[in-house]
């Protein structure tokens, strides 16, 4: 005798499945950007994933590639890894599960960082 659930049923399982999955990698991400204070904070280069944010009394810049970011008076290191894990979080609500990618673009003699993903048209200023 085989056991059979209603398609409604199924659908609410993995309907919410899904959303616990995405709330523990929103976590995950979050968790990871937002290092415990009592170990070294580091935050990996989102264009080139090689270097490592640093940041001086001008700017914020990448060890490995060309990124550099006005700091002004607003701004510093530990606000950006703020931000950049709530775009990673804001992209995962989407329902987007493709990576994005993340770029640099100057206009105006201001320089920002974008995150951008193909699959679901997301472009927003991250900073």
């Amino acid at each position: 005798m085989a056991f059979s659930v209603p398609f409604a049923e199924q659908e609410s399982h993995v309907e919410t499945w899904e959303e616990q999955e995405d709330e523990y990698l929103a976590r995950a991400v979050y968790e990871h950007m937002q290092l415990n204070d009592k170990v070294q904070k580091e935050t990996w280069c989102p264009i080139c994933k090689q270097g490592k944010l640093q940041e001086n009394r001008q700017l914020i810049y990448c060890s490995g590639c060309e990124l550099q970011l006005s700091k002004d008076n607003e701004v510093n290191l530990d606000i950006l890894r703020v931000r950049l894990a709530d775009a990673h979080t804001e992209h995962l609500d989407l329902g987007c599960r493709l990576k994005p990618k993340f770029c640099s673009e100057t206009s105006f003699g201001l320089t920002a960082l974008y995150i951008v993903c193909q699959g679901c048209n997301t472009f927003e200023v991250v900073i």
